[in-house]
């Protein structure tokens, strides 16, 4: 057998392996129609799919990513919290949002509850990172809120007097529970997407001014952006259950991105992987 043969048995071998994997997973399209004219609230213009406002014709959007427009605010409920949308970005699939408790003119304000990556279990629409291989806390800059039983001195911990009542009170400026000091309480843990430029230099308004800032979530896009541009797109209609976002998809997803590129698909998604083999 010649050296073209068989390499051209090996392409074909890999591409039928590929192939039976992509036709084994489950897409999530359907014959519902999810796409409507863009909604508004406030500041924000353009909230569409996979989005939809509380109110919105039942076809428009999911269920799973319901907003709602309260005094103009477009609002958002996780995990029993309310927080305010800055932002949503469709280019990168995040959606920046703020505690509600949190207030620009008030820096003893502070979020309800504490939230971390922790938080985003599996089958939730969002999750604070943008693929399966993301680092921890690479995107999300977390802060620790401390109580502490005698003065730190160290630059790691920033006071938060006079925001904050009470002696000893610190927020730590790095994720990392090895730098807790001796009898020192994590009382709350909150995440901001705002990077710290200097972590030797900063100040408690420096810290206020990033929760103020909020931080940014990732939806999980109607499974791994199939569905843009498309008219007929849809969900399983009970919960967030599609089976294309397993974790054996995800790596399936990033061995074809490494070996197909960018040059023979724009998004080697599993929709589009069978494409992407028949242009190598």
């Amino acid at each position: 057998m010649s050296a073209t043969k068989i390499l051209l048995a090996g392409h074909t071998g890999t591409a039928l392996l590929l192939f039976l994997i992509c036709i084994q997973i489950q897409t999530c399209i359907s014959q519902t129609n999810h796409v409507c004219a863009p909604s508004s609230c406030g500041s924000l213009h353009n909230i569409s799919l996979p989005f939809r406002l509380k109110g919105d014709p039942p076809n428009c959007g999911f269920s799973f990513y319901e907003l709602s427009c309260e005094s103009n605010q477009t609002v958002l409920y996780m995990y029993s919290d309310r927080y305010l949308v800055q932002s949503i970005n469709y280019n990168n699939s995040t959606i920046r949002v703020v505690d509600s408790n949190v207030n620009k003119g008030n820096c003893s304000s502070l979020p309800q509850h504490s939230l971390t990556g922790s938080n985003f279990r599996f089958g939730d629409p969002f999750d604070w990172r943008t693929s399966f291989w993301s680092p921890s806390y690479e995107s999300q800059k977390v802060m620790m809120f401390m109580k502490c039983a005698n003065p730190v001195k160290s630059p790691l911990y920033v006071d938060t007097a006079p925001c904050i009542n009470g002696t000893n009170s610190y927020v730590l400026v790095v994720a990392n529970f090895s730098y807790v000091e001796n009898l020192c309480k994590v009382e709350l843990i909150a995440m901001s997407s705002l990077p710290i430029i200097d972590y030797r230099n900063i100040s408690y308004m420096d810290i206020h001014n990033r929760l103020v800032y909020g931080f940014e979530i990732w939806w999980k896009e109607v499974s791994c952006g199939i569905c843009k541009g498309k008219e007929k797109c849809s969900l399983p209609s009970e919960g967030f259950s599609c089976p294309t976002e397993s974790i054996f998809h995800q790596i399936i997803t990033q061995i074809i991105s490494l070996w197909c590129g960018t040059h023979h698909c724009e998004n080697c998604t599993m929709q589009s992987i069978c494409v992407c083999i028949l242009d190598i």
